[in-house]
């Protein structure tokens, strides 16, 4: 992940400190990606999210997939796929 990636989480993650850790990551990097952080080919890896969460990878697992319903990132440890905001 690139620096600017690891600057947006950190400083969106205590918006998300009331939520369970998995709605927290979901909801970070769901913004993540609408608003231009992630951009389509940008890597997102279980571990980097992890690592950058100090959490374990289940968490992010389970945000990943739920990013992957809403069609956000089509393939977990994949890139980001083109999204279509008016989803």
């Amino acid at each position: 992940m690139e620096t600017n990636h690891y600057q947006y989480i950190t400083e969106q993650i205590e918006h998300y400190s009331s939520k369970p850790l998995r709605e927290a990551i979901f909801f970070v990097i769901k913004n993540a990606i609408i608003e231009g952080i992630f951009l389509p080919g940008d890597r997102l890896t279980e571990d980097d999210i992890a690592q950058q969460f100090n959490c374990s990878r289940t968490p992010v697992r389970e945000a990943l997939r739920k990013l992957e319903q809403e069609r956000l990132n089509l393939s977990i440890g994949m890139a980001i796929s083109n999204v279509d905001i008016e989803l």
